[in-house]
């Protein structure tokens, strides 16, 4: 299983992070102006996870592999962590896919 976990950072935005069990951070949104709009990110995430169509599969100058989920419109959704292989972020693909529609919600925000 996942959790999502909403916290307000210190320059005041909010983020949404997904976690797996064992507390390895798997992706993070971008920045949110308010919790309830987070709440509602976390909503596109659960809706658009399972789209094989929604990722976007990259690579960093220096070698490194990463993937974007996005949304319908194409706004990114969030970013997942740096993988050393392709294989490796595409195992993250598939387990944001698998644990994203059912990850359990934790709000740090308040």
């Amino acid at each position: 299983m996942g959790i999502f976990i909403v916290k307000k950072e210190i320059d005041g935005h909010y983020y949404v992070t997904l976690k797996v069990k064992g507390g390895r951070v798997i992706l993070n949104s971008l920045k949110h102006q308010s919790a309830s709009s987070c709440k509602n990110g976390i909503e596109t995430i659960r809706a658009n996870a399972a789209d094989n169509l929604k990722y976007e599969y990259k690579k960093t100058y220096d070698g490194k592999f990463y993937f974007r989920l996005k949304s319908i419109n194409g706004e990114v959704l969030g970013n997942s962590k740096l993988y050393e292989t392709a294989e490796h972020r595409n195992i993250g693909i598939e387990t944001v896919r698998r644990i994203a529609p059912l990850a359990g919600v934790v709000d740090f925000s308040y």
